[in-house]
């Protein structure tokens, strides 16, 4: 944060000196050794955390990074962004007559959830807000509804994933799944989110239920989401590897590990979404 990123790295190296299978450790160091320039000694470091903790969503995207400075197209391999990324739009929740009828009524039941006051620091989003407590199977009947259509999407994601035991993604692969959190964000007239990770997830999601008509501007993207530059100050060649434009009813999922964030919006109406984590296993586990 102090832009003394050589300092920094020299610093991680006195504590992996004590601590050197500490993976959060390992992947804060490549951190660090990525804003200095060092991306062969970042993905040195990542690949040496994975050995202890192969899915450790951070050391991953770390990773992914330095593949890319480095030109490694080892980097296609571990995102997908053309095959991992999926686009879903979900059908209409039993006891609605139309996808537009069901988003009206989450919306009004979404504003109730909402806090008036503006986003935490440690939260994405930018000019918006979000809420603070998990929404699926917490009692809220439209929202359980929704739930009920994500759950039917994201059992055919997993069973259309090709297994691949060397993947840190496509291994995880199994039965069964669960939701490991689950909110709402609204972003609000300039609003986005910063390019970022979800570090405690394995599928990540955002489902679409209210967007301003700026997003129809398919050349200045306004509101998509967008896939692949990183929230660190690196430099890459085309940072942004694929953007998807929202639509209500629209569910996007992709890898946990993978840099995400929102293109900024010029629009009086908000942009309203569902996004949730989810892990291998069943419920309970």
């Amino acid at each position: 944060m102090l832009k003394r990123p050589g300092d920094a790295v020299a610093a991680y190296e006195r504590a992996l000196a004590h601590q050197g299978h500490d993976v959060a450790l390992l992947a804060r160091a490549a951190e660090a050794a990525l804003i200095g320039g060092e991306p062969q000694r970042a993905l040195s470091w990542c690949e040496r955390g994975l050995q202890t903790g192969p899915h450790h969503q951070s050391c991953l995207a770390m990773m992914s990074i330095a593949m890319r400075m480095l030109e490694d197209e080892r980097d296609e391999v571990l995102n997908g962004y053309e095959t991992l990324i999926a686009t879903i739009d979900l059908d209409v929740p039993r006891g609605f007559s139309s996808m537009e009828a069901f988003n009206a009524e989450l919306n009004h039941y979404l504003d109730r959830l909402h806090p008036q006051t503006r986003e935490h620091l440690h939260q994405s989003l930018r000019g918006g807000t979000q809420t603070p407590d998990h929404l699926f199977d917490a009692g809220h009947a439209v929202i359980e509804r929704l739930q009920e259509r994500i759950t039917e999407a994201v059992n055919r994601y997993i069973a259309e994933l090709e297994p691949d035991d060397r993947h840190p993604f496509l291994s995880r692969r199994g039965r069964a799944f669960r939701y490991a959190g689950s909110w709402s964000s609204r972003l609000q007239d300039c609003g986005f989110h910063v390019n970022h990770i979800h570090p405690s997830g394995w599928i990540s999601s955002c489902y679409y239920a209210a967007v301003p008509d700026a997003v129809q501007d398919a050349r200045g993207r306004q509101g998509w989401i967008k896939f692949g530059e990183p929230g660190l100050d690196v430099p890459l060649k085309d940072p942004v590897r694929r953007a998807i434009q929202p639509k209500p009813g629209r569910l996007v999922l992709f890898p946990s590990y993978m840099w995400h964030g929102t293109i900024p919006f010029h629009d009086a109406a908000a942009r309203t979404t569902i996004a949730f984590d989810a892990v291998p296993g069943g419920p309970g586990t």
